[in-house]
């Protein structure tokens, strides 16, 4: 309900930051950037269900590519503002529904794309297992999945709160070594069979942000891809997103630069796994097995 109570309040801001008006890396338009390019290196995709679709922009983008595109939030707010630039932009292929993943009824084997981006850290571990089970059942075969996450490798050289708490759970040392592993391997499988199959304990509350939901929940690209190849998925590209580099505490005074380094490396290495390290975010796209 904390998140509920959150994004119902903020669909006009959350709508500034998704259009990039406010001069800040844009990690909403990231995240949709790493959709699109999955659609692009995937010929086939019709149909498409974002899950926290928040002010529909990646609906309303892939809507615009000939893809029926269902976009589903549990906030009201936000699916008002999705239905007026519905009707404001004329996608006919373009849906919305007010309701939660757990009320969904999509039919089985009736989406080729199911993207889930800034939404798994509101759900429990439990409630992630189902989420992948429901996704992998509205999957085609072949089908599939763009989850995005809050990137816990990252804790490690941000130097700051989340440092502090890596710090006092007693999990530098793992994160170091899948950092490690991530940085120095020639490619994606060989960053995915060096992370060991290990699940961090969660950090129990966040330090401060402008989303003011107490809980957070962290994984880093290792562990969640553990998660989905459990679930019946095969892990195919990871997205590096926002890009840090200059630590978190010095971006306000080399704000121009951090940005526009961030957007640079986003455009040029889109798929460089060697960039996750030092990303406050990442994306990993997989398939139905």
């Amino acid at each position: 309900m904390e998140a509920l109570s959150f994004f119902d309040r903020v669909p006009a801001e959350w709508r500034s930051r998704a259009a990039g008006e406010l001069a800040r890396v844009n990690v909403i338009a990231q995240r949709n950037a790493c959709v699109h390019r999955v659609h692009q290196e995937h010929p086939g995709i019709r149909s498409m269900l974002d899950i926290g679709c928040g002010t529909g922009e990646l609906v309303l983008e892939m809507a615009a590519q000939n893809v029926e595109a269902t976009g589903i939030d549990f906030a009201p707010g936000m699916i008002e503002v999705c239905e007026r630039r519905r009707r404001e932009t004329g996608a006919r292929l373009a849906r919305f529904r007010c309701c939660s993943i757990w009320e969904f009824d999509g039919p089985p084997g009736s989406k080729d794309l199911i993207s889930a981006l800034g939404f798994i850290e509101y759900v429990t571990r439990p409630e992630l297992g189902r989420l992948f089970e429901i996704c992998r059942g509205m999957l085609r075969p072949g089908g599939l999945l763009v989850v995005s996450s809050r990137n816990r490798l990252f804790n490690v050289v941000s130097m700051n709160e989340y440092t502090r708490i890596e710090m006092e759970l007693g999990t530098v040392d793992a994160l170091l070594r899948e950092a490690t592993a991530w940085g120095s391997a020639p490619d994606l499988e060989t960053a995915l069979a060096a992370t060991p199959p290990q699940e961090l304990p969660q950090h129990s509350d966040q330090p401060p942000s402008w989303i003011s939901v107490g809980v957070r929940h962290q994984y880093t690209p290792g562990g969640l891809a553990h998660i989905l190849t459990g679930s019946g998925f095969e892990v195919l590209t990871a997205y590096p997103v926002h890009y840090h580099a200059v630590p978190p505490a010095a971006t306000a005074a080399l704000h121009g630069t951090y940005v526009g380094f961030s957007n640079l490396l986003f455009d040029a290495a889109p798929e460089n796994h060697h960039l996750i390290p030092f990303c406050s975010s990442f994306v990993l796209a997989a398939r139905k097995r």
